[in-house]
């Protein structure tokens, strides 16, 4: 996986976890490998919300202080593949992410989007109101239930007239990864350009 980090995302990233991402994939590949990361600030706890760049599917991994961050491969796979069978896709598919999650090793970079970085914002707001309105502390949250809700929303994607449903494109992409051959994996398909001028995080 590459993660195309915020500012704030990367200054708290220990060195050793963070190569620069060299590889550029084409087709579906391109689209299972890319998400966007920043830190958040929700009720004094250092937080880290994930997104998809192709789907917008959302992670959100609370409590990520240092020592967290340092196995941050560790948390987000167990979030993201515990919250696709919050959101109740396929067990073959979610199979079929893990088999695709390989052996754990992220890679990071600093080419971020506008589009994606819009959406993170829109989904840290979604928290921050959520834990206002229903009077909960952060601690009580069901992790794997709430990046399945976060996901559970349209999201706008710029160049795109209709918005996106992040756990059906999710359940889209997986589908279309267990039935691709290797030649259709890299087949040449459309995928943002990350616009490495806008990083206002």
């Amino acid at each position: 996986m590459i993660i195309h980090c915020t500012k704030k995302m990367r200054v708290k990233l220990p060195d050793p976890l963070a190569p620069a991402a060299t590889v550029a994939e084409i087709g579906l590949l391109a689209q299972w490998q890319h998400w966007h990361a920043n830190i958040i600030n929700l009720q004094r706890q250092q937080c880290v919300i994930m997104v998809h760049d192709a789907t917008r599917y959302t992670v959100f991994l609370p409590a990520m202080n240092k020592q967290a961050l340092a196995n941050l491969a560790m948390h987000f796979h167990d979030v993201f593949i515990n919250s696709l069978m919050k959101a109740d896709i396929d067990m073959a598919l979610v199979e079929k992410a893990m088999t695709r999650l390989g052996d754990n090793v992220l890679q990071f970079d600093s080419n971020c989007n506008r589009s994606v970085q819009g959406t993170m914002r829109l989904m840290a707001q979604q928290l921050e109101w959520s834990l206002k309105y229903n009077g909960k502390h952060i601690n009580d949250m069901a992790i794997y239930s709430t990046s399945a809700w976060l996901s559970d929303r349209p999201c706008n994607i710029k160049g795109q007239k209709e918005c996106v449903w992040p756990i059906k494109a999710m359940t889209q992409l997986l589908t279309d990864l267990a039935t691709a051959n290797p030649v259709t994996e890299a087949a040449n398909t459309s995928v943002a350009e990350p616009d490495s001028s806008a990083d206002p995080d």
